[in-house]
Parts: C-alpha cells; sequence; structure tokens
C-alpha cells in the first residue's frame, strides 16, 4: 500500500507559489542591499549585530523556512518575522525622535502581531496580513523614499538610501509572503475506512436440461390433490356380517305377524 501524503493544516504555502518565489527574489535584494549599505562601518559592533546580522540571519531563515517548511509547517516563519521586526525597532530608534519613530515603532509590533496570529489559529484569514504591509510600503514609500530620494538641497547619504531601499524591500517580501498564503480547507470528520475487500460475483445456479420425452414436473398442489380425488371418488366397502342380522329382524318380524 502506498503511503499517504500528509496534507497542510491551517495556512500553507505551495512550493511553485509565484508570490511565495518572488518575497525570495525581494529578500535577496534587501539582503544585498543592506550589506552594500554598511560595507564601510565594519568596524562598528553594535551596527553589525542590529543592522547586519540580525536582519540578514532572519532574512536567510525566512527564505529557508518558506522553501522547506512552507506548506506542512509555515508558523515556523514566525521566529525570523519577529526578528526582523525587533532589527527594524532598533533602527528606527537610533534616528532623532519624532512623530515617524513612533509611527515606524507602532506599525512594526502590529505587523509583528498580526502575522504571529495568523499563523497560530487566532485570525482565519490571510488579508489583515496583506492590509498591513501593504500600509506600512505605502508609509514607506510617501513619507520616507519620496522626502529622502527628492530632497535636492540636502541628498541622501548612499548608505542612508541602500538602508532605506532595503527596509521597503524587506516590508515589500512579506507582503508578498502574505499574499502566498494560503488556508488548508477542513475535511469533515469520518470514520477509518475500512481494506477494501475483493468484490465476488454472485453465483450462477444452472438448470438442470430437460428431456424432450419426460413428463413435466407436478407441483405440490397437484400431487397432494390426486390422493384426495381418489379417496372421494372410491365406494366405501360395507363389511357383510352386518347384513345378516338385518335379514334375520325382517322374517322375525313377518312370524310374529
Amino acid at each position: 500500500m502506498e503511503k499517504e501524503k500528509k496534507q497542510p493544516r491551517g495556512f500553507y504555502v505551495e512550493k511553485g507559489s509565484f508570490f511565495a518565489h518572488a518575497a525570495v527574489m525581494m529578500l535577496v535584494v534587501a539582503i544585498a542591499a543592506r550589506l552594500l549599505g554598511t560595507m564601510h562601518s565594519w568596524n562598528d559592533l553594535p551596527l553589525i549585530v542590529t543592522q547586519v546580522a540580525l536582519p540578514v540571519g532572519c532574512a536567510l531563515l525566512f527564505i529557508l523556512l518558506l522553501l522547506t517548511l512552507g506548506r506542512l509547517a509555515l508558523w515556523t516563519t514566525i521566529l525570523p518575522v519577529l526578528g526582523g521586526a525587533a532589527s527594524f525597532i532598533l533602527s528606527v530608534t537610533g534616528e532623532s525622535f519624532g512623530v515617524q519613530m513612533v509611527v515606524c515603532i507602532v506599525l512594526a509590533f502590529f505587523a509583528a502581531f498580526v502575522y504571529t496570529a495568523t499563523l497560530s489559529g487566532m485570525i482565519r484569514t490571510k488579508w489583515l496580513n496583506v492590509v498591513v504591509f501593504a500600509g506600512i510600503i505605502a508609509y514607506q514609500i510617501i513619507f520616507r523614499a519620496i522626502p529622502a530620494f527628492s530632497n535636492t538641497a540636502e541628498p541622501i547619504s548612499f548608505v542612508a538610501g541602500m538602508m532605506l531601499i532595503s527596509s521597503i524591500s524587506f516590508v515589500l517580501a512579506m507582503l508578498l509572503a502574505s499574499l502566498a498564503i494560503r488556508r488548508a480547507k477542513s475535511a469533515p470528520e469520518s470514520a477509518p475506512e475500512s481494506e477494501e475487500l475483493p468484490k465476488i460475483k454472485d453465483p450462477k445456479i444452472a438448470a438442470p436440461a430437460r428431456e424432450e420425452n419426460a413428463p413435466a414436473p407436478q407441483t405440490v398442489e397437484a400431487v397432494s390433490a390426486e390422493p384426495a380425488a381418489e379417496t372421494l371418488g372410491a365406494e366405501i366397502p360395507v363389511p357383510e356380517e352386518s347384513a345378516a342380522p338385518v335379514e334375520q329382524t325382517s322374517e322375525q318380524s313377518t312370524e310374529q305377524q
């Protein structure tokens, strides 16, 4: 007997999903931009740990888990997502305090919570993830990328530009991964199937061949009716001894007269 294939439960990602592969490509772009932006800061150990080792390690782990366990255990990708959110918060807190920093921290916490709640089963739809990550990308492009790259008076530095592109690529990869998520259909509970036995055809009973001159078979009613008819039609014999006394009585009656 062939082994039954394991069916996905909860949320999963197909191996040949276009959005999953697109998410992997965007993570590769994010890693490359992050390495290019920090290649002149290898002497700063805290920066390397928080802005290079942590996000790059989380991205590589996410790619590995998505491609290997995306169909049967997609919930394992929660860990690298939480690590990426922590890296994003650390990068924002290094900037000057302001409204944008507070908004970015709140969005990072909210995105990590929604992703974790979805894959753990608390949220039964993937579309909240799509909306959250799409909102974060829109915020980064409108309020961070466009003002930074369009400012001709104070052009953005190469390092800051690469870090911003890396951050946007990370979030875009999460948006694509959320689009790749599918929900497994819950199968109705059924009794365990027993092994199918081979079907046996009903036996065919062949009637014995009948000879041409052979008498037709009599039914039970006809056989039982013949002795009854002979019995009714037969004469009931009268015993001879009983007749003699009758004659004597008649002679005695004449003598008496």
